[in-house]
């Protein structure tokens, strides 16, 4: 039976000016990008697909409540993957 696990990824600001300009934190021109996939769970051999997608669930709603906090750079994708 194969391996599945929970993954995540996240957005993170590069400072994306030429002369990499950056004053009292703020930078010229900058802009969201993705992070790689990263491992955030894995799940035993023989977890029922029910029982992922509840975790998939519980991480996404967490994730709408972080958003609503802090604002969309807080915006994190999940996945199931084999």
């Amino acid at each position: 039976m194969p391996e599945y696990r929970l993954e995540i990824r996240n957005q993170q600001l590069v400072n994306t000016d030429p002369q990499r300009r950056c004053y009292n934190g703020a930078h010229c021109k900058s802009e969201l990008i993705w992070t790689p996939w990263k491992v955030l769970q894995y799940f035993k051999e023989g977890t029922s697909q029910g029982k992922m997608d509840k975790a998939l669930t519980f991480w996404r709603e967490l994730n709408d409540h972080a958003i609503s906090q802090r604002g969309e750079s807080a915006r994190s994708e999940f996945r199931i993957v084999c």
